[in-house]
């Protein structure tokens, strides 16, 4: 699901445009709804999380993920049948609201392994939204060209629900605290006693207030520790520089190189690449130490042909 996420995100990058023109009630504002389009997506990746970390503490990692991944579908089936750019808009907000592998994936890989061997499941799971972002383009655009946008995103979709269907059947719950209070409800059904409880059925806390405090927690610790607070900073300028790029490129492609929306898509092929080829050059030569921003310095280069 991280890959199909990451996909449905990514793959209206290079057709962007294309999208805003076939849809009626832009005019001039075409630009701008182009952008907000693409970058909409973040927004409610931001939001999401905040409400789906807490209610997967209070009623666990199964059924909110299930839950937001019927929500996503549907979502992007919206996005599908869309006839107005705003409504597209919308579907996309509530697609990257929807986002919960980025969210419970770590947590999931937590209640599953002990810390010592959470490496290599985590490699795995982000690797996956890599590839998606990767590849997104290059057949978003491959397949706008040939068979129009809007089958672009019912192929999202329909991967999407297949993904689900798996999901719903196979994943189970992983989460301690729910599987916990289930057995010993089931242990009181069987043998009668009462008196079977949990270290969690303990617990005064309501689950209001567990998801209030849940909601709470990741501001408590922002506020409370420098590096995040810098971090967060750099993650922002980062993501600000990519989606700048992201608008822009297309553009420039289609306009001054007459590009069509298969090569443009294929464009973003090289994001990865170009991104680590000049650590890559500069570790041939013996420099080991670079600041990260100067990825971002030579990479701009290469996108622009500076």
């Amino acid at each position: 699901m991280c890959f199909f996420r990451t996909f449905t995100c990514i793959s209206v990058v290079p057709i962007a445009n294309h999208i805003v023109a076939d849809l009626p009630g832009q005019g001039h504002n075409s630009k701008s709804a182009s952008v907000l389009l693409v970058t909409i997506w973040e927004l409610g990746e931001a939001a999401g999380p905040l409400f789906i970390a807490p209610l997967s503490e209070v009623y666990g990692r199964y059924p909110v993920f299930n839950v937001t991944n019927v929500l996503f579908i549907t979502a992007t089936v919206l996005a599908a049948l869309s006839q107005s750019t705003p409504l597209f808009i919308a579907a996309r907000a509530l697609t990257g609201l929807a986002v919960a592998s980025n969210v419970l994936n770590p947590s999931i890989v937590g209640d599953m392994f002990i810390s010592e061997q959470r490496g290599s499941p985590m490699s795995l799971l982000l690797l996956a939204p890599l590839i998606g972002g990767a590849i997104g383009p290059a057949i978003a655009g491959a397949v706008a060209q040939s068979l129009g946008w809007r089958w672009v995103v019912w192929m999202s979709a329909i991967l999407a629900g297949a993904c689900e269907l798996v999901f719903l059947t196979c994943f189970r719950e992983t989460y301690k605290v729910p599987i916990l209070l289930r057995r010993a409800a089931k242990l009181r059904r069987e043998t009668g006693n009462t008196a079977l409880r949990t270290a969690f059925d303990s617990d005064s806390d309501g689950s209001a207030k567990k998801f209030r405090s849940s909601i709470m927690r990741p501001a408590t610790v922002f506020f409370g520790s420098g590096v995040l607070q810098v971090l967060s900073l750099f993650g922002s300028f980062v993501f600000t520089y990519f989606y700048i790029m992201s608008t822009t490129l297309p553009d420039i492609l289609e306009r001054f190189y007459g590009l069509s929306p298969a090569a443009v898509g294929s464009i973003f092929l090289f994001f990865s690449k170009l991104a680590i080829s000049p650590l890559s050059k500069e570790k041939r030569k013996g420099h080991h130490k670079k600041n990260p921003t100067d990825v971002l310095t030579i990479s701009s280069r290469h996108w622009f042909g500076t």
